[in-house]
């Protein structure tokens, strides 16, 4: 992942953080099992973001950009 990519995901991770800490203390029941989604759910979201970026930009620097085409006014 580039820089970023990696200023972007601390920026989205760090409100997300937050809020999840947020919602653990509003639960009076103590409900471990939406929790345990809620965390499962971040854990996975979190992997098949990193995934797909690294994906894009290892693609994205094999593609060599294409000339642009002269053009034909005259």
């Amino acid at each position: 992942m580039g820089t970023n990519s990696f200023i972007f995901f601390g920026l989205l991770l760090i409100p997300l953080i937050a809020f999840l800490i947020w919602v653990i203390r509003q639960d009076k029941k103590k409900n471990y099992l939406g929790l345990f989604f809620l965390v499962l759910g971040v854990i996975i979201a979190s992997y098949t973001i990193i995934r797909l970026d690294s994906n894009f930009l290892k693609n994205k620097q094999n593609v060599k950009p294409a000339a642009p085409k002269a053009s034909s006014f005259k």
